[in-house]
């Protein structure tokens, strides 16, 4: 089994067995991976092998066979967004990311872009940016990644709708982030967003109903 090393971003965990965690991953290189690592848990836990949510990681792992699980040796964080569990808004969002990229993307997908939306959107929440809007981007960004965004001009929006959506759909992560969108504005996207992920999803999302 080749030896990997790069950045992810923790989607979900699970205990197993007496000291194990499995792990699910969205990496850098590889896309999603699911492994175990060893150690995390029991009477004397590893300090390198349980990683906390919304932050930044960076691990080491065995690449799996054929149907199993990769196994995670090491995971050291690298970067963590504290102030994203500070406000209830920004967490449950946040949660709400975590697992619409997990239910969108499938193991080994590699993408770049579905990376770089997560840890950014990350970032604009530690820095306090709004939740709302922030949602509202990642949907957009994560939908045009993965091939499901029709592009602006499917939809009958506003005049203000088309022109946000239009913006996020040619500019970077840094050019959008500073956007505010108001209520009425983000209400209009929110339906379109919310109807392409429940057309392509054949379960609702545990988390949605958290957002504010």
């Amino acid at each position: 089994m080749a030896i990997q090393k790069t950045e992810a971003i923790l989607l979900k965990k699970k205990d197993f067995r007496e000291t194990s965690l499995i792990l699910t991953f969205f990496t850098k290189d590889f896309g999603k991976i699911e492994g175990i690592i060893k150690g995390a848990r029991g009477s004397r836990p590893r300090s390198d092998a349980n990683p906390i949510f919304f932050s930044l990681d960076q691990i080491v792992f065995y690449e799996k066979k054929r149907g199993g699980l990769s196994i995670i040796s090491q995971c050291e964080t690298q970067e963590v967004f504290l102030n994203i569990l500070k406000e209830w808004g920004r967490a449950s969002s946040a949660y709400y990311m975590l697992e619409l990229t997990d239910v969108f993307t499938e193991p080994e997908g590699k993408s770049e872009e579905v990376f770089e939306n997560l840890y950014n959107s990350f970032k604009s929440l530690d820095s306090g940016k709004e939740a709302k809007s922030i949602t509202r981007f990642f949907e957009i960004k994560l939908l045009m990644a993965l091939g499901f965004w029709p592009g602006a001009g499917y939809f009958k929006l506003t005049k203000g709708a088309m022109s946000s959506v239009m913006h996020l759909e040619k500019e970077s992560w840094k050019a959008t982030s500073n956007m505010k969108l108001t209520k009425d504005v983000d209400s209009e996207i929110k339906g379109i967003t919310a109807k392409i992920i429940e057309e392509n999803l054949d379960r609702p999302l545990k988390t949605v109903r958290f957002l504010i």
